[in-house]
């Protein structure tokens, strides 16, 4: 004979009723902590979980929580060593492009130096063959 849910329900409440008559620091008012609401549910919900099943789901998940918080320090540990590394990356990226800009305007100020160089070369070359073909 399969039981209905009503059959269920009115069966739940008598031993209920059974457990709160030994009074609440009773061993079966203990043992039926979170019994009694896994019951309603299964009847609600056409579930057959024992309290076994759900014990052992609540470790196991309580063991994969744990694994995750592992796994995200260790990840937030790596992120934050890549962002200290992205720092000096970035540092030694300004640096250079610092020292740069301080050699291109040297590059600038040596070939304008040159520029004048060559064209007091030139003056004193043409000055020279002014002389060379005066004395001549």
């Amino acid at each position: 004979m399969i039981a209905t849910k009503e059959q269920e329900r009115k069966t739940l409440e008598k031993i209920k009723q059974m457990v709160d008559e030994l009074g609440e620091n009773s061993y079966l008012a203990a043992a039926f902590t979170g019994a009694f609401e896994l019951a309603e549910q299964n009847i609600e919900n056409d579930w057959g979980i024992t309290t076994q099943e759900y014990i052992d789901r609540a470790i196991k998940a309580d063991e994969n929580e744990n694994r995750a918080k592992k796994e995200l320090a260790a990840v937030k540990a790596e992120l934050e060593g890549v962002r200290s590394a992205h720092r000096g990356t970035t540092k030694a990226l300004e640096e250079t492009c610092e020292r740069a800009k301080r050699y291109a305007y040297e590059i600038d100020s040596l070939k304008e130096a040159m520029k004048a160089a060559k064209l007091e070369i030139t003056t004193l070359k043409a000055k020279l063959y002014d002389y060379m073909t005066a004395a001549s």
